[in-house]
Formats: structure tokens, sequence, C-alpha cells
């Protein structure tokens, strides 16, 4: 397999602490990537320096080959779903999607198309008219997995993305990225929720003070720690 993210040797420090402390990473094409660690630990901000919305401090990062910093080559292959999502909410859902496709470069006649099957993908057809402002939270994070989608991305970097979700609504968008896995599109999961990790996810790496102090499938770090679930390896490794 070749890498499609590659990350080497990556910091950054934020007032003389460091957040994320030479971090190297190399995920896969295809891979459903698990990227874990207690609040604190540097994943968001290692999700923000990989997306371009900061800078490391030292070290480099590679998307499908090209520097991270080529913005025009960076936003053709990305779909991000933040942490913090900003949404127009006086827009409804459609006005929203032809926003984004707008700045992304969809031509003019795909947009309808496309803009019906991501709602209907996400299951907010039947509100694409209603304004974003009177969606419940798990309508909004589908939603925000629809904007992530508009530009077809071979890579999808999710924060958190069922956090705060019922069961059902937690249920619909495993079912939805696991979809995307299988069609092919990497997907570098941040997550709190371990059961949701172990269901979803090929590999994992656990980031503990801004470093990696873990990485491989989940049988495997089961095996090297003699234990029998993911939340116990992560509590194990995490607890110093």
């Amino acid at each position: 397999m070749t890498a499609i993210i590659s990350v080497k040797n990556l910091s950054k420090s934020y007032g003389g602490t460091k957040a994320v402390d030479a971090l190297n990473l190399e995920i896969q094409r295809g891979e459903f990537y698990g990227f874990l660690g207690p609040n604190g630990a540097g994943k968001t901000t290692t999700i923000r320096m990989i997306t371009g919305i900061l800078q490391g401090d030292e070290g480099s990062i590679a998307i499908d080959d090209g520097p991270v910093h080529d913005k025009k080559h960076v936003s053709k292959l990305l779909g991000v779903v933040p942490e913090s999502r900003g949404f127009y909410e006086w827009m409804t859902a459609s006005e929203y999607l032809y926003f984004f496709a707008n700045l992304y470069g969809v031509p003019k006649k795909n947009q309808e198309k496309l803009i019906t099957a991501l709602l209907s993908e996400v299951d907010l057809l039947k509100r694409r008219n209603s304004t974003i402002g009177t969606y419940s939270r798990g309508m909004k994070q589908r939603l925000g997995l629809a904007r992530a989608l508009i530009n077809d991305p071979k890579v999808l970097i999710l924060d958190e993305p069922t956090l705060g979700l019922d069961p059902q609504g937690q249920l619909m968008m495993q079912q939805l990225l696991k979809k995307l896995s299988a069609a092919g599109v990497t997907i570098f999961l941040s997550s709190h929720l371990l059961d949701e990790v172990s269901r979803l996810c090929s590999r994992i790496g656990i980031l503990h003070q801004g470093r990696l102090i873990a990485e491989g499938t989940i049988e495997e770090l089961k095996q090297k720690t003699n234990l029998k679930d993911l939340t116990e390896v992560f509590l194990h490794l995490t607890s110093a």
C-alpha cells in the first residue's frame, strides 16, 4: 500500500508547551485510521496541521505526495468535518451546499444532481429547504458530512463526528462512514468513543502528551499489552 498522508517529525508548541512532539504518521490509501488520545493529547492540533489550518514549527506533511501548504492541491483531495462546525444558520441546507459547490468549483450543470444525492445520503432530502437554524445537532452533523463530501475527496478527516449524538444518530453516521470506506475513501477519525473506533477502524494510533505512543491494529495492541479490549489498552497506555 502507498501512503496518502505522510507526517514526518512534526512538532508544534504553544507558549513553550509542546502540543505535538516529533510526530510521524503514515496513513495508507483506503485505510480507516483511528486517532486516539486523552483530552489535551494534541489530536486537534495535529488535525489542524494536516488540514493546513495551522503550520507546524518543525517537520513536514504531504497529502498524496503534495505539500500540505499547496492549498490548491490539498483542497481537491480533502474533506474535513472539524470538531467545531461553522454553519450559516440562516441558509437552507440546499443553499449551504450550493455555496460550497461553487466554492470548490463544481460545474453548475452537476450541482443539483450532486446536492440531491448528498442530501439523500445523509437523510436530509426532505429538509433541504429548511433553514439550518431549525436543525437538531445530529442533522447539523450529517449536513457537515455532506459538505465535506461536496468535492468528492480522496481523504476524509473527522474530528469527533458523532460526539453528542443519540444512539440512532451515531449508528447512521457510522453506517455512512462504513459505506465511504468500502468505496475506497481514506478516513482519518479522531474520536473518544472507543467502541466506535473498535467497530470502524482497521488501524489506530494513540497520542499521549503530544507523542505517538502506540500504533497498530486493535488485535496487535491487545496482544502487545496482554489486554482484552481497546478501552483497557487505551487506559493502560495513557495512564502514565
